[in-house]
């Protein structure tokens, strides 16, 4: 694929005027197909996973959207541009939780019940959730994040998102008294 997504200055200037008219057919149907590419340069070159991958071109997508709207692009080099801003929102997000990444110590069960052997029991029982709930919990609790941040990182609903971490927070806890009790 060429610098400009096969492009014309012509077709440049008539995806803008579409997306000016909240028209995405034509945008949708260029950018798409640079959408995997992108997706799996980011994989190779960062060895990102595929969620993290997918998280950063996408958002890459809606800023570059928003960016032609708002005649901040202009026509040259488009491809190069689109990768490089996902590249940057890639890292940018990784550092950002690579700074609140969790460690099993870090996590309070309540200050009533923090006790050592608690703590112990929540070690134990972590690795047996699933990791999309791992990641809800860190991102909620540790990471601070509110559930409506979360889901539209994650192109979910907010009450899908708060159902998913009600789930999950049950899960930790059955997990939790059946270790209690045995």
């Amino acid at each position: 694929m060429n610098r400009n997504f096969g492009l014309s200055p012509d077709d440049f200037d008539e995806i803008v005027a579409d997306l000016k008219k909240n028209e995405t057919t034509f945008f949708e149907k260029v950018f798409l197909q640079h959408f995997k590419e992108c997706q799996h340069y980011l994989q190779k070159e960062f060895n990102a996973d595929q969620n993290d991958a997918y998280d950063a071109t996408m958002d890459t997508m809606i800023e570059f959207r928003r960016r032609l709207v708002e005649g901040k692009l202009r026509y040259g080099n488009l491809r190069f541009l689109f990768t490089k801003m996902a590249t940057q929102i890639y890292v940018r997000n990784r550092k950002s939780f690579q700074s609140q990444a969790i460690n099993d110590q870090d996590i309070e069960i309540s200050q009533a019940t923090n006790s050592q052997d608690d703590i112990l029991l929540l070690n134990k029982i972590w690795p047996k959730l699933e990791d999309p709930c791992k990641e809800l919990l860190t991102k909620h609790y540790y990471g601070k994040m509110k559930l409506t941040d979360i889901a539209t990182r994650q192109q979910k609903s907010a009450v899908a998102i708060r159902k998913q971490k009600e789930r999950c927070v049950s899960k930790l806890r059955s997990l939790l008294a059946s270790m209690k009790n045995d």
